[in-house]
């Protein structure tokens, strides 16, 4: 019997499908060449791949925020790239190019699916990187799944180390519900902060964000705080950036956690919001991504 439709991530219908797909692509056409795609098979569905860099260094693999799909990296995969392969995953259960065909409704079931698409990408050994709720994701592996996992990055992770403010949800609602452009524009504008892509790159990612709002009904499992133990659990380095004033999470707070990590080295980043910096992370990453590598070697 297959699933349900109600338990499945979908578009509200054919016109918002093309939509967004259009302002996805136009989104993605920021990113450098050459890029490729590629689709990894899971249980879940298909998952759309984007890979840049062809170094001999470690592969980084890179997880997006809600509704964000892989061209929120545009302004970082040339750097991130530099050394060494950089794969963003198209998340099934999010719009985008990753149809999903069966539920996602656990962190186990979500750490299933990326390992799925780990193993299809024949990475045996990988960098792993999250921002928001793909910070969860990516912690959420590393306490079920770290056998292949060499580092973990996690910019301003959805309540992985903090809860969410209530005003962040709060806003995010009354701005959905409002229907108006403008006033959303305002609000996920100020949650997302300069994120140093330029103005056009960050005008087409914003577009990507305001069609998914009304054309996706996403179905994947609400992040969670990580628990004490599952943060003492990961034991691989650890790389935490974090938006001195974000409007998702306290950043002192989550900061505080972080102790928990064995090996962690943790950032706040002044006037940041929930969206680290390209200058920020085109410098700070690399360079961590960089020494993991040469202590392994």
């Amino acid at each position: 019997m297959g699933a349900s439709p109600g338990s499945l991530g979908a578009f509200t219908g054919d016109e918002a499908r093309t939509r967004f797909l259009a302002a996805y692509d136009r989104a993605m056409a920021h990113w450098p060449e050459p890029r490729e795609e590629r689709d990894v098979p899971t249980a879940f569905g298909t998952t759309r791949v984007h890979v840049y860099g062809k170094g001999d260094a470690t592969p980084v693999v890179l997880l997006p925020g809600r509704n964000a799909t892989p061209a929120v990296w545009s302004a970082n995969v040339a750097a991130l790239g530099a050394a060494r392969p950089v794969l963003a995953v198209d998340v099934v259960g999010e719009p985008g190019r990753s149809p999903q065909t069966a539920p996602l409704r656990t962190p186990e079931a979500m750490a299933a699916w990326l390992e799925e698409v780990l193993d299809g990408l024949g990475l045996e050994r990988t960098h792993l990187l999250g921002m928001s709720y793909g910070g969860w994701a990516a912690a959420n592996h590393a306490t079920r799944a770290p056998g292949r996992i060499a580092s973990l990055t996690l910019l301003d992770p959805a309540r992985t180390l903090a809860p969410l403010r209530p005003g962040f949800v709060t806003g995010a609602v009354l701005a959905v519900l409002s229907r108006s452009e403008e006033r959303r524009r305002r609000y996920f504008g100020r949650v997302i902060g300069d994120c140093g892509a330029g103005a056009e790159a960050a005008e087409a990612q914003l577009r990507v964000l305001l069609e998914a709002l009304d054309g996706f009904r996403g179905r994947l499992p609400q992040p969670r705080k990580l628990t004490d133990d599952e943060l003492r659990s990961i034991t691989v380095p650890a790389l935490v950036l974090l938006g001195g004033d974000s409007l998702a999470a306290d950043a002192h707070r989550a900061a505080a956690r972080t102790r928990l990590l064995p090996d962690a080295r943790v950032r706040i980043v002044p006037g940041a919001g929930h969206t680290i910096p390209a200058a920020e992370l085109n410098s700070r990453v690399p360079e961590f991504l960089a020494e993991v590598d040469r202590s392994r070697a």
